[in-house]
């Protein structure tokens, strides 16, 4: 029982000394915080109000009161019922794997959403077919996920499932229990899920890569510097396959008689 008391001690110093030593911009401009920003300006669009969230779970990602504000119809879609249940800012909860089929009518969708969840489904050609059959023209999807080359992905996929639980334990802490789901990690690094977009029928309108991953490291410091040292020089490389996190914004080409869609900036 010391012995655990003392460890626990020791990863909590260890996991202090590296949040400080991290730059607040690496926390400003990582694509959670870029999916929260953009989620928010597509939600304020007048022509959104149907929302499809895929993998929905406990939890919507945004305040329950845009729902309020911007006349929203929130859909929820998760293969496990059980992951909803205390979702209370859903208005329908589906419950089937997105890669099979999306039970909406077609084309009655403005907006889908994937937080987070992408790394999860087993076939993402699958999925990105699905969800662009169920937006109308001119409707958007907007996600944020893991690529298959960050480092934790590639330890997740080739140590045991129960040792990989040990360690999102260890490093995450608090933030373990939405973590630790079984992911493929399907296509998800930058040119085979663009390429995915782009044969389903999308149309790329912005991409930003997340270079930051170390966060899973913080419980020992000299392996957080390491980490952090490595995340530096993919940044400096700048090769989007060897980003730790992707974040898309696609859209279903609109009609000719529909208004200018909306337009970013996109990554160099």
């Amino acid at each position: 029982m010391r012995f655990m008391s003392l460890a626990s001690n020791f990863i909590e110093i260890n996991r202090i000394l590296c949040r400080r030593l991290t730059p607040a911009h690496v926390h400003e401009a990582n694509v959670f915080g870029v999916y929260r920003k953009l989620g928010t300006m597509l939600l304020s669009h007048p022509q959104i109000h149907r929302v499809l969230d895929c993998g929905a779970g406990k939890r919507w990602h945004f305040p329950s009161y845009y729902k309020r504000w911007y006349d929203i119809h929130l859909i929820g879609i998760d293969i496990d019922a059980h992951e909803m249940e205390t979702n209370r800012d859903l208005d329908e909860k589906l419950v089937c794997d997105v890669t099979d089929q999306i039970p909406v009518t077609p084309e009655c969708i403005d907006l889908v959403l994937a937080s987070s969840g992408v790394e999860h489904f087993s076939d993402n050609e699958a999925f990105l077919r699905n969800a662009y059959g169920c937006l109308r023209p001119g409707g958007f999807l907007l996600a944020q996920f893991p690529g298959r080359y960050a480092p934790f992905a590639i330890v997740n996929r080739l140590v045991p499932t129960r040792l990989a639980r040990f360690l999102i334990n260890l490093s995450m802490k608090n933030d373990a229990i939405d973590l630790g789901f079984p992911a493929h990690y399907d296509r998800t690094h930058y040119s085979a899920f663009s390429a995915l977009a782009e044969k389903a029928g999308f149309e790329c309108l912005y991409y930003s890569p997340g270079f930051y991953s170390s966060s899973y490291a913080e419980f020992l410091l000299p392996l957080w510097l390491l980490s952090y040292t490595y995340d530096a020089l993919r940044f400096f490389i700048g090769s989007k396959n060897l980003a730790s996190y992707n974040l898309f914004l696609l859209q279903k080409p609109p009609r000719a008689v529909d208004p200018e869609p909306l337009r970013f900036h996109a990554w160099p």
